[in-house]
């Protein structure tokens, strides 16, 4: 698959008493260990900024905006993230998606 995606985060541990959710978070976590390795350096600052401030201007957290903002720059195809509010952000540069539906979408393409 020739899919990049942003994640600024790692699933996190399960306690195991969902075993469906387990088996999705593990199958994220075997894919962002094989698929992930990009990476947006302090040189890529004021690009970052520059962009995260238009993504703020629709009402998005600096925090928030600054993570999109580096995977529309490192040209992602998905941003992942629980946030619901976030994932309204619209545009066509990046598509927000949730774990469950990434994991769903990504197995469809197999």
């Amino acid at each position: 698959m020739g899919t990049t995606l942003f994640v600024p985060f790692c699933p996190p541990d399960t306690d195991g008493g969902n075993i469906p959710m387990m088996e999705r978070k593990q199958t994220v976590r075997h894919f962002l260990d094989e698929h992930v390795s990009e990476y947006v350096g302090e040189e890529n600052r004021p690009v970052v900024e520059k962009k995260a401030d238009e993504i703020m201007a629709t009402g998005i957290k600096i925090k928030d905006a600054a993570h999109v903002a580096s995977a529309i720059l490192t040209h992602c195809d998905y941003f992942i993230s629980t946030d619901k509010r976030l994932l309204r952000y619209a545009t066509d540069e990046i598509r927000m998606v949730n774990p469950i539906d990434f994991v769903r979408e990504w197995e469809g393409e197999k």
